[in-house]
Formats: structure tokens, C-alpha cells, sequence
């Protein structure tokens, strides 16, 4: 078993996760947001690119009843002290904090892991929350008529890593150190596909982890890697999978503008997000919520919204939401069921 297997399984059964029942016959609106990164506002903060799209997407589900999970990394603490963050971002943390009580919840990452301390909560953040618990993850037993569908884990993403995990505090030091001159020259900014094959690798992972929990019946959302991931598969992954459908079908002839637009759809995603040591993952068992730091301004999200799973996205020029991927939570649970452990 690997480091990052222990650390999920940790999650899992830990003290510090909390227990609840999702019925799919009652009324319940989720979305879920992670990585945000904010910073202190200055050339090193990348959430300023997309904090209109952020704020406009909580607007809207604040009026519309959702309840907010924020999935770590949500404060970029390895590289400044929380005070900077506050005074560049009151005004969002105001925002995320104006839903009520029993509608807003946070999983603490590696990048915000002080928020592993219930004293500096309430030191710093609990001003800003309607409850000030923060958690390592959000176990939720789905339940249908009475009958349990399955288990959904939602954690950050970076639980058994070497150097977000296990040995944070000696990786916090030093990113504080680089991003001392980073914050004064604007060089060396990272990007969500900063190191692709890493990513891959920790998807792979945390997909397998998911794969083997059979017994549960166990859906995984997460976030961490900054690259959305729907239904075990990167958007690259589907594209592809779109473009073999189109091939193969009949009348090939008919859909010849179809492929091309298609075919072009895949150069551009291949470009922008390099694919690496990606592998053919059969099970619906792996969500990846993306993040809110992408250099375009845009934003990624999971809503649960009443029996249906969407990934979204929120535009920075439109301040409007996109619906990538949707599909209910029921059929979901059937596939993974006839996928058993491999």
C-alpha cells in the first residue's frame, strides 16, 4: 500500500472526518470549491484573476439555497501569514462566511493545514465562519428509500504525500522562502499544469484507492491536483473517448465536420494540458473538483444538487455558470457496483 493510500484510508475512518447522511429523497443542494490559493493580493496571488467569477459563483448559490464545502487549500498560508490574506480578501471571506449555519463547511488541505488547530481557528478564522469547525474530511452515507446506495468521501486530495503531508512544515518553510522574491517579481508563477505527470500519478492513485474500497461502494471527490476530473476521467480522456465513438459509428461520411471539430477540440486540450502516464480508468469511482486559480480567471466546481452530480464551470468574462458533465447519483452507484475490485 502506498503512502497516499494510508493517508485516504486515514481520512476515511479518522476522528477528524464527519459523519453525515445524504437522502436522496430529501431536499439538499451542494456545491463544492477547492484550491482557491488566496493570497495576499499582490503579483504571487493568482486568485485575483478569478476572485470575480468566485464571488459571483457564491452569490448565486447563496440565494439559491446550496450549502458550501470549501476542500482545502482554500488560503494560501505556506506563503504568508493569514493577516495578509484577510486584508486583501476580506470582502470573500465575508462572502463565504454569509452562509448561514448547517450550509457551510471546510476541509482543511496542506496549503491552509493550520486550520488543523482549533486555536488558530478561532485565533484567525472563526470570525468569518457561522461555525468554527474545520475538517480533515466529509463522510457521507447516501441513502435512497431507505436504502444505502453507497458512501461519498470528499477530502482535499494531498493526505500520505511526502511533501504536503507528512513533511509540510519543512515544505511550508521553504516555499516561504521563494515566494518572498516571487511576491516582489511576479517570476516563477505556477500554473494548474505546473507538473502534469505528478498529477497523473497522484489521480492514478487516489483512483485505486477509490477502486479497491469495493465493499463500500465509495465515491471519492477531491481536489489537490487543480485538474478536474469527472467520473474517473480527465476531459482530455473524454474528448478521446467522444472522438472514438464518432469513428466508429456508421456513416462516418455524415460526421466528417463532427470528427474535425472534434479532432481540433483534442490538439487545443493537449497543448494546454499536456496528457501524462494517464491510464484507462473503467470505474465511475473518482471526482476531482479542478480549482479556482486557473490563469484564464475561470473556475471549476461539483455540485450535488438533489440526486444530480454536475461538474461546472464559471466563466471570468460572463460571470455565468457552464455544466461540463452531469448525471445522477443512482446510476452512478450501479456502475461502480458492477465494477468489482480488480
Amino acid at each position: 500500500m502506498s503512502s497516499i493510500s494510508d493517508g485516504l484510508t486515514r481520512a476515511l475512518n479518522g476522528q477528524f472526518t464527519l459523519p453525515l447522511v445524504l437522502d436522496l429523497n430529501a431536499n439538499h443542494k451542494f456545491i463544492l470549491f477547492s484550491d482557491q490559493h488566496k493570497g495576499a493580493g499582490d503579483k504571487a496571488d493568482e486568485f485575483r484573476k478569478c476572485k470575480a467569477a468566485y464571488a459571483a459563483a457564491l452569490n448565486h448559490y447563496r440565494e439559491a439555497g446550496f450549502t458550501l464545502i470549501l476542500l482545502g487549500d482554500v488560503e494560501e498560508l505556506w506563503e504568508q501569514r493569514f493577516r495578509a490574506v484577510e486584508e486583501a480578501h476580506q470582502d470573500i471571506l465575508e462572502l463565504e462566511g454569509s452562509f448561514p449555519p448547517g450550509r457551510y463547511y471546510r476541509i482543511w488541505g496542506n496549503h491552509d493545514d493550520e486550520w488543523m488547530h482549533p486555536r488558530a481557528v478561532n485565533r484567525h478564522l472563526a470570525r468569518y465562519m457561522p461555525t468554527g469547525a474545520v475538517f480533515e474530511g466529509i463522510r457521507f452515507e447516501v441513502e435512497n428509500n431507505d436504502e444505502s446506495l453507497g458512501t461519498i468521501l470528499l477530502v482535499h486530495g494531498h493526505q500520505g504525500t511526502f511533501a504536503s503531508d507528512k513533511f509540510r512544515l519543512i515544505s511550508r518553510f521553504f516555499v516561504r522562502i521563494y515566494r518572498y522574491i516571487q511576491r516582489w517579481t511576479g517570476i516563477g508563477k505556477t500554473t494548474p499544469a505546473e507538473d502534469v505527470c505528478l498529477r497523473s500519478d497522484h489521480d492514478n492513485e487516489m483512483y485505486d484507492w477509490a477502486h479497491r474500497q469495493c465493499e463500500l461502494d465509495l465515491i471519492l471527490i477531491a481536489g489537490h491536483t487543480h485538474r478536474p476530473v469527472w467520473s474517473s476521467r480527465t476531459h482530455l480522456q473524454k474528448l478521446q473517448l467522444e472522438l472514438e465513438a464518432l469513428q466508429s459509428g456508421p456513416d462516418i461520411s455524415g460526421k466528417l465536420e463532427q470528427i474535425q471539430e472534434k479532432e481540433a477540440a483534442i490538439k487545443r486540450r493537449e497543448k494546454k494540458y499536456p496528457p501524462c502516464d494517464d491510464v484507462v480508468k473503467t470505474s465511475p469511482v473518482y471526482f476531482n473538483t479542478g480549482c479556482c486559480r486557473f490563469d484564464d480567471g475561470d473556475i471549476t466546481g461539483i455540485e450535488i444538487n438533489n440526486g444530480t452530480i454536475s461538474l461546472i464551470k464559471w466563466s471570468s468574462n460572463s460571470l455565468e455558470k457552464t455544466v461540463f458533465e452531469q448525471d445522477s447519483l443512482t446510476d452512478i452507484f450501479e456502475r461502480i457496483k458492477i465494477h468489482p475490485e480488480n
